[in-house]
């Protein structure tokens, strides 16, 4: 049986997917394959793709007819796996040499569903910054909660490794087209099913810093109706365990703070999202007082924000 399957979605990276998909050839552990998705991209990342498949029966190719958006893109690739257990990789990112097989042993040695790692962020100008995620609370999915709305436990799926069956044995949702959010509207639901997570403290991933992707640059609309569907879903997922209520306050009150301390109530219907959505609660200047942090507070107030004085 294949040991991983790892999940490339292609899409305007040409000048990328050859170090992508060449740093995942070069793993140590060799019985993997490499499902590549085309996500109706223009360019040529695809006559690349298949030069490097011509030599390496391991690379899958799925095409979309269509554009569809890396989430959806991200579904048919996980749909289609064969492998024990299953990673992501985004396209214009890469692995060192031994990133899957540090995180296949400790999925082999602890049981559990999802193995985490650390990120390596390389910025524009090459210089790192390492990015970690902790599990101070436990290893249950209430503690990775915890931890995730905390902000201690990145929600990226990159540089994580799944059991296949936490994947395909259920049932997530699903959008296309979505600019913003992607990995941890689902994310969030992958946790609500799992007995056991953990986190290995060793980076298996470089996550490169991409100027044009979208989060470098000033949100549009489409963006921000991402960010309050997800922040529904992650609601209706952890909303249920009141051991959380704090912490889920806390953290979508905050977020939202931040976008209308920028003004996107103003340019992007930040307002009509959250109302649509029905997240009206976290705005609310009850809210606002109780868990916003001491920074945003600030920002609102020397915008004037209107969130103070509804």
């Amino acid at each position: 049986m294949l040991l991983i399957s790892i999940i490339i979605t292609v899409y305007n990276v040409e000048k990328y997917i050859r170090r992508c998909i060449e740093s995942i050839q070069s793993q140590t552990i060799k019985d993997i394959e490499i499902i590549v998705v085309d996500d109706g991209t223009p360019d040529n990342s695809m006559t690349i793709v298949e030069e490097i498949a011509n030599s390496d029966n391991r690379i899958k190719i799925i095409r979309h007819e269509k554009n569809m958006g890396l989430m959806w893109a991200r579904k048919t690739g996980y749909m289609a796996a064969n492998g024990e257990y299953i990673t992501f990789c985004d396209s214009d990112d890469y692995l060192p040499e031994n990133a899957l097989e540090l995180l296949y042993n400790e999925a082999i040695s602890s049981s559990a569903d999802i193995v985490s790692g650390n990120l390596t962020y390389v910025k524009s100008n090459q210089k790192e910054k390492q990015l970690y995620s902790t599990l101070k609370y436990g290893n249950d999915k209430i503690s990775a909660f915890k931890s995730l709305l905390r902000g201690e436990l990145l929600h990226n799926l990159c540089s994580k490794l799944f059991k296949t069956s936490i994947l395909k044995n259920y049932t997530y949702k699903t959008y296309e087209h979505f600019t913003n959010g992607e990995d941890g509207c689902l994310f969030y639901q992958i946790v609500d099913n799992i007995d056991k997570i953990v986190q290995i403290n060793a980076p298996v991933y470089f996550y490169m810093q991409n100027i044009q992707s979208s989060s470098q640059v000033r949100l549009g609309e489409n963006a921000i109706k991402s960010i309050c569907v997800t922040n529904k879903l992650i609601q209706d997922v952890t909303g249920k365990y009141p051991k959380l209520k704090n912490d889920l306050n806390r953290r979508i009150t905050n977020l939202f703070s931040s976008l209308y301390s920028q003004g996107y109530d103003r340019d992007a219907k930040l307002d009509y999202y959250i109302k649509i959505y029905g997240l009206s609660s976290y705005v609310k200047l009850s809210a606002i007082i109780k868990y916003c942090k001491l920074s945003n507070l600030v920002r609102l107030i020397i915008r004037r924000s209107p969130l103070l004085i509804k």
